[in-house]
């Protein structure tokens, strides 16, 4: 554990942190002048809930990323899990307790599904889990029959989008307690040295005496569970489940991530600068929602901007090669 150690320590994120935070004070200043509501404290709220998904989906993928593979199936997780849960609680009546369990077994199962496959068969993360987003997505469709599911559930949806401490939403205040944990495991924890070792070197990793296998089962695990409790607040919120409601979070999760400061290739970062990204992301959404930007235009506004974002502030000195 003293190698696992000693390569936390010396790898910084490939992204300098300053960027992205200087990215978001700029946007809060633009989109504050072209309409002051921007900053008040309704937007400031209605931000944190809908942030509040992104950020536990992109939490999850930063263990998988941090040890240099990749989720591509956390979005059609989070579909699969909003639409089961919407049939679950339409059909045999489970309470809000029940469903939020259910929720994080399915995902938690669609995640071991992922870690077969990369770990047992040994297909590429990336093959595995592009395959596991197809099957999920069919098993979906499937299940809603092609159909929206609606379904009624007071309590569940207060969980998602009532208010227990003053305005707050309780789904901003779920996220953030998630990311709080999921920070401290990945700063502080043997399973989070562990990452960051595995993602600079398999093989010095398990010399150094780090169980490889299981560390790699367990992030996507974890990262099936997150999506599964995202999925639940996501359908929580409409009361309804629709096929692909959870498909733009994959590359929202991504890019977060990558600003943020967790390289692709793995072993640089943490869970802990994932905050950064999914507040870029989601300050620009909602700003150019308040300034009345057509949907069609915020879609490749924010492609620009994520691209820029990394331009500006990758730091190319760290990177052995561009994959």
């Amino acid at each position: 554990m003293e190698i696992a150690r000693q390569f936390v320590q010396r790898h910084r994120a490939i992204i300098n942190p300053g960027g992205p935070a200087l990215l978001l004070l700029t946007m809060v200043i633009v989109f504050t002048a072209i309409n002051p509501r921007f900053l008040s404290w309704i937007n400031l709220f209605n931000l944190m809930r809908q942030s509040s998904i992104l950020l536990i989906v992109a939490t999850g993928i930063t263990f998988v990323i941090l040890m240099g593979a990749i989720d591509l199936s956390v979005g059609a997780i989070v579909t699969f899990v909003a639409i089961s849960s919407a049939v679950l609680i339409r059909d045999f009546g489970f309470s809000a307790a029940a469903i939020l369990f259910a929720a994080s077994v399915i995902g938690a199962l669609c995640g071991l599904f992922n870690a077969i496959l990369v770990l047992r068969l040994r297909i590429p993360s990336f093959v595995a889990t592009l395959s596991t987003m197809t099957i999920i997505g069919g098993i979906s469709t499937w299940i809603s029959g092609g159909v929206n599911v609606f379904f009624r559930s007071p309590d569940l949806t207060w969980v998602a989008s009532g208010a227990m401490i003053g305005r707050i939403p309780n789904s901003g205040i779920l996220a953030l307690l998630i990311f709080a944990v999921a920070s401290f495991i990945g700063t502080r924890s043997h399973f989070g040295r562990s990452l960051f070792a595995i993602g600079g070197g398999g093989v010095t990793a398990r010399l150094s005496g780090i169980d490889v296998l299981r560390t790699k089962a367990i992030a996507f695990v974890a990262s099936g569970m997150l999506c599964g409790i995202a999925g639940l607040l996501l359908v929580a919120r409409t009361s309804t489940g629709t096929a692909r409601m959870g498909d733009d979070l994959l590359l929202q999760a991504i890019a977060a991530v990558v600003m943020g400061g967790t390289a692709l290739s793995g072993g640089s970062g943490g869970v802990h600068r994932t905050l950064i990204g999914v507040l870029v992301i989601a300050v620009l959404q909602n700003g150019l929602n308040i300034a009345g930007v057509h949907t069609y235009i915020q879609i490749m506004v924010t492609g620009l901007i994520v691209i820029l974002a990394v331009t500006v502030t990758l730091d190319r000195s760290r990177l052995a090669f561009i994959k």
